[in-house]
């Protein structure tokens, strides 16, 4: 077979194949569009709220508690890096969370060097009005929430505590004597 020949059956097979394949796919009808940052983030929380109640419920079929749960959390996660640098970064942090659901409100009561109230509302309800997600109260994925947290602030020398009355929560922030 000469060059020419093998050259004409290689580009014939090229465009038979191209053109078998240009077939096979057709127009495209999932248009593809890109979520706002508003409903990616709002994604993300309901996401992380979520695997917050599979772990409670994982750890519950392991005979552990919420409190329990919230210990390893704790213990597994970090404010090392806000280590020694004052109130400002985890009360931001704190703001942050709260201000990613959709209806977080969160507000500053007081502060003074080495404490900081804050209040905010409990946003997170929202997804337990029906009732329990994956078998979860409301009350105990709070008392997941908000003890982790305490548990990461007391890692890095700071005091957290909270109360929940109604639909607010008060908690203050400082530092360890």
């Amino acid at each position: 077979m000469s060059i020419t020949t093998r050259f004409l059956m290689t580009l014939c097979f090229f465009l038979f194949y191209g053109l078998a394949l240009s077939q096979e796919r057709g127009p495209q009808k999932i248009q593809l569009t890109a979520p706002t940052i508003e409903r990616t983030a709002n994604f993300a929380v309901w996401r992380t709220d979520y695997y917050i109640c599979t772990g409670i419920a994982y750890a519950r079929s392991l005979g552990k508690t919420v409190d329990d749960f919230a210990a390893f959390v704790g213990s597994q996660h970090s404010w090392e890096g806000m280590r020694g640098k004052g109130l400002a970064p985890p009360v931001q942090l704190l703001y942050f969370v709260i201000k990613n659901y959709k209806d977080g409100r969160f507000e500053i009561l007081a502060e003074s060097d080495s404490s900081v109230t804050m209040r905010s509302n409990r946003p997170y309800a929202s997804y337990f009005k029906a009732g329990p997600l994956l078998g979860v109260t409301v009350d105990e994925f709070e008392t997941f929430l908000w003890k982790h947290i305490g548990i990461m602030a007391g890692r890095i020398g700071l005091d957290f505590v909270y109360r929940i009355e109604g639909d607010q929560i008060t908690s203050t922030l400082s530092i360890k004597k």
